[in-house]
């Protein structure tokens, strides 16, 4: 039996590693594997993953999906969308890596039950750049970052309405 098989939140990292902030999911997801969480949350690396991971969110109450999202805000702010706020037929603003995260969402919709998916898009300062580490920008704001998604993963966080979804990590100006 497999051991995610009794959990019912999913906490999935995406993202590239080798494109610095563009791996931010993955960091995220590296960091809590590390940490003893609830017993009923699991975390995956899905690095640049997309369909095949289907297999994991399968049987899950709730999904928090982590990966990189690409907005005019400041680097480290986070944007948070439900499944119902993805326009899954237009081009996504999270990370384009392999896959992409649409290849991924579709057939999470035709789940049954459908789980309750959130996705945390962090805001990149560096992507186009070849490199294994996350930015000084990024990388500062990583406590702030994992303690969002534990926060949403746990149900304690409040759900703020689309207008509210880049919400600034930074600390203020």
């Amino acid at each position: 039996m497999d051991a995610g098989t009794n959990k019912q939140t999913l906490i999935l990292g995406l993202g590239n590693l080798l494109l610095s902030d563009e791996g931010v999911g993955v960091h995220v997801a590296q960091l809590l594997l590390r940490l003893e969480l609830p017993p009923d949350v699991e975390v995956i690396d899905g690095g640049t993953g997309g369909f095949e991971l289907i297999e994991h969110v399968r049987g899950k109450s709730k999904v928090v999906i982590v990966d990189c999202f690409r907005a005019d805000a400041k680097p480290g702010s986070i944007a948070r969308l439900t499944l119902d706020e993805v326009s899954l037929d237009q081009p996504s603003p999270f990370s384009v890596h392999e896959g992409g995260i649409q290849e991924l969402l579709l057939p999470i919709q035709k789940l049954t039950p459908t789980p309750e998916v959130v996705l945390l898009g962090i805001v990149p300062a560096v992507v186009d750049q070849p490199g294994m580490v996350l930015s000084a920008e990024i990388e500062s704001q990583m406590p702030k970052i994992v303690s969002a998604v534990l926060e949403e993963a746990s149900g304690n966080q409040p759900a703020p309405s689309f207008d509210d979804a880049l919400v600034d990590l930074g600390g203020g100006d």
